[in-house]
C-alpha cells in the first residue's frame, strides 16, 4: 500500500519488504554492490555512510523462515545481535507503512537489494539501485524505486534525479514508468567502458498529479507482486 493513502490491501502479501539500512546490513549491502557494480572503486563505506546526514539507504529483506533451503544456501544470512535496533525492528517495535508484518518473522533476514540516495537542498538523487542477480525478476528493483520516491516525498524533495547507462533500456523503461524523463547526458560517465549516462529526473513529486500517478503505479505493482510492507523512516 502506498504511504499516500490507507486503503486495505486486496492482494496477497509480497514476500519482500523495505526498511532503512542499519549497521548490521553493511556487509550484505557491500556484497550486493560488488556483484552489481564490480568496477566501483573505492567501494562504498556503508557503515560510514550511515553517519552521513545527506545520505539515506533502504534495503529489501525477507525473513529467513519464509525462505527455502536452496535460497538459504545461495545467500548467507546474518543474525541480528540481541537487543540491536534491527532485532527490535523485526520484532515489530517500530512503526510501519504498508501491510502488517508476516506472523513468525524473526531477527534473521536475507538482503537481496538496496537503494542509496542523497538529499541536497530540495533535490533527491538516487546514487544506486541494486538487486542480487539470483533475485532479479521478482519486483524487488521496482519496490526499491517506489520506496525511494516515497521517501523523497516524505522528506519534502521537489524532484528525484538519477543516472542510467544509455544502453540500459530496461532500467530506463522502469524509470519512465515512474515519471522520470531524460534531462541530459554525462559523457563517458562509466569508468569500466566509458559509456555515457543519461541524466533522468522526475517532475514535481509533491504535486497532486504526480502523487496520483505514483499511487496508480504502486497499485499496479501490488496487483502483480503482492502488497508490500515499507518502513521508510525510523
Amino acid at each position: 500500500m502506498s504511504i499516500l493513502e490507507h486503503e486495505q490491501p486486496t492482494t496477497a502479501a509480497m514476500p519482500y519488504s523495505l526498511r532503512p539500512m542499519l549497521p548490521e546490513d553493511a556487509q550484505a549491502v557491500a556484497e550486493i554492490e560488488r556483484e552489481a557494480f564490480p568496477t566501483t572503486w573505492p567501494p562504498t563505506p556503508f557503515r560510514k555512510e550511515l553517519h552521513n546526514r545527506l545520505a539515506r539507504y533502504l534495503v529489501s529483506y525477507r525473513p529467513s523462515d519464509d525462505v527455502d533451503v536452496e535460497e538459504m544456501e545461495r545467500v548467507r544470512e546474518e543474525p541480528a545481535p540481541a537487543g540491536s535496533l534491527l532485532s527490535r525492528l523485526l520484532q515489530g517495535l517500530w512503526p510501519r507503512v504498508g501491510r502488517q508484518p508476516v506472523e513468525g518473522g524473526g531477527p534473521r533476514q536475507l538482503i537481496p537489494g538496496y537503494v542509496g540516495m542523497w538529499f541536497m537542498a530540495d533535490e533527491a538523487h538516487i546514487t544506486a539501485i541494486a538487486v542480487r542477480e539470483a533475485y532479479r525478476g521478482r519486483g524487488i528493483g521496482e519496490l526499491l524505486l517506489i520506496g525511494s520516491v516515497e521517501l523523497s516525498i516524505l522528506r519534502k524533495a521537489r524532484e528525484v534525479t538519477l543516472e542510467v547507462r544509455v544502453t540500459n533500456d530496461l532500467a530506463q523503461a522502469l524509470y519512465r514508468k515512474y515519471g522520470f524523463e531524460t534531462a541530459g547526458v554525462r559523457k563517458r560517465y562509466y569508468t569500466d567502458n566509458n559509456e555515457d549516462a543519461y541524466i533522468m529526473t522526475t517532475g514535481a513529486i509533491q504535486s497532486a498529479e504526480y502523487r496520483q500517478e505514483l499511487d496508480a503505479r504502486v497499485r499496479e505493482h501490488a496487483r502483480r507482486w503482492g502488497d508490500s510492507e515499507r518502513v521508510l523512516i525510523l
